[in-house]
This record gives C-alpha cells, structure tokens and sequence, in this order.
C-alpha cells in the first residue's frame, strides 16, 4: 500500500530565515546534528530554543512521529519515543505520521530503513543544487507491505533486539581495546 493511504506526510520546520538559538525561545528544533544516522536514534537533551515564525502547516513533534532524512546521500527514518512538549523538526525531514490503525509506526520506521526503500528511492529521488533530495510525491508513493499485526509487532521486537545487540558488541569491543591496551602499556613499561 502507498505511504500516502497509511500516514500523513508534512515538511519539517521551514525558516524565513537564519534560526538563531535563544535562551528565552518557546520551541525546541530537532536538527539533523542530534540524530546518529548510524544507530538510527536522536538526542534531546541538547536541542535548541528558539521563537519560530509559524504557520497553520507546522506540527509539532509527537511520540509515534517517524521522522524521514530527505536531504543527503543517505536517507533514514528515526521513530519519535519521547521529545519535549513544542518540539518541531528542521526542514531536512518529513514529518511520517501514521494515520491508519493497521500500521505500527515501530514497523514504518523499519520498513522505510530497507533495502527496497533504498533501490526506490535511488531511482525516484531527485537532485537538489548541492544534494540529493527525496520529493514528497516520491516519499508519499513508496510501497509498504502491511501483514498483520502481530507480524509487525515481532519485527519491530526483533529490530529492537538487534539494535541492543549491536550496542552491546560496541560496548564490549570498547571495553576490549582498553584492556589489550593497557595490558600492552604495562608490558612496555616492565621492560
């Protein structure tokens, strides 16, 4: 089923112009430097304030947003759990909001991080004057398999799963080198 009959689809926070932090602003912004693209996770406890000029089209940010990377050479999709209260998101994402019963938005974020998704839009995507950039006419066409429930719920787990396992392989090389290292060190030091 096309994204555009499962989810409603919105631009990020367009700026009239430069977005200037301010201690008093009564927004936050999430920005493309507080999402690891690799882990496919966002930071909020960094983002900034400031005071938006805002129109009827902007949302504000909600649990179950998935967010979409439109700009750049590599495309990704991070899934809103918790964010504070009057959080918009930079222009360089679109705004995935899940609009059917029939779709977990844990199993959208997956599904738009595949490979299918990647082969699709490599093909559709157009180019902008410095970057790659997907259209939304592009993003709202992408085909989306629904199966069950059930089905969905599992392989958001297993996702899930696998993410925490790669973090603990992280953590464990992490742990791994400083010990090779120091062991080396106190080698070095005893001859």
């Amino acid at each position: 089923m096309q994204l555009r009959k499962i989810a409603n689809i919105q631009s990020g926070y367009i700026s009239r112009g430069k977005i200037e932090p301010r201690e008093d602003g009564t927004y936050f912004l999430l920005q493309a430097r507080d999402v690891d693209a690799d882990r496919l996770t966002y930071q909020a406890d960094n983002l900034i304030h400031f005071i938006p000029v805002l129109s009827r089209k902007d949302w504000t940010l909600r649990t179950g947003d998935v967010l979409f990377m439109a700009r750049g050479t590599r495309n990704y999709s991070v899934l809103i759990n918790e964010i504070p209260e009057r959080a918009l998101a930079a222009a360089c994402f679109f705004i995935v909001r899940v609009s059917s019963d029939q779709v977990l938005p844990y199993y959208l974020r997956w599904y738009l991080n595949q490979a299918p998704v990647d082969h699709y839009l490599s093909r559709h995507s157009g180019r902008g004057v410095h970057m790659p950039v997907v259209r939304r006419s592009v993003l709202e066409s992408i085909e989306i398999p629904i199966p069950p429930l059930s089905i969905q719920n599992k392989i958001a787990n297993i996702d899930f799963l696998m993410r925490k396992e790669l973090e603990l392989i992280d953590k464990l090389a992490e742990k791994r080198k400083k010990i090779i290292t120091a062991a080396c060190l106190k080698a070095a030091h005893k001859s």
